[in-house]
């Protein structure tokens, strides 16, 4: 089987891909009272020097109290982790990489 076509450029509407390899979003738990720091801003830094083509991040959650069922998934509302993003989306750019959000809503759960 042939692999090349994965390391190919890929564009499309713009948005131009060093490659073809995407990173599937993973939820990781790992961002204290839902504000992205260090650990996410290394995590997915060290996945664009991997050279993959587009990193999905975890899934991220809205501002709706029942998306979110446990307390380590990071939000993508608020300042504060809006700025964590800020400053993962800048990592990973340093490092020639693109990222683009999951946003996730787990649905209904039982407290």
């Amino acid at each position: 089987m042939k692999t090349d076509t994965l390391f190919r450029p890929f564009s499309l509407k713009g948005m131009e891909l060093a490659n073809r390899i995407v990173m599937a979003p993973m939820t990781r738990n790992m961002a204290p009272e839902g504000i992205p720091g260090q650990a996410q801003v290394g995590y997915y830094k060290r996945r664009a020097a991997a050279n993959v083509g587009l990193i999905l991040t975890e899934g991220t959650v809205v501002d709706r109290p029942a998306s979110r069922n446990l307390p380590g998934i990071p939000f993508f509302h608020g300042d504060k982790a809006m700025a964590g993003w800020a400053d993962v989306a800048s990592a990973v750019h340093s490092a020639g990489g693109k990222i683009a959000p999951q946003i996730w809503h787990t649905g209904s759960t039982r407290g």
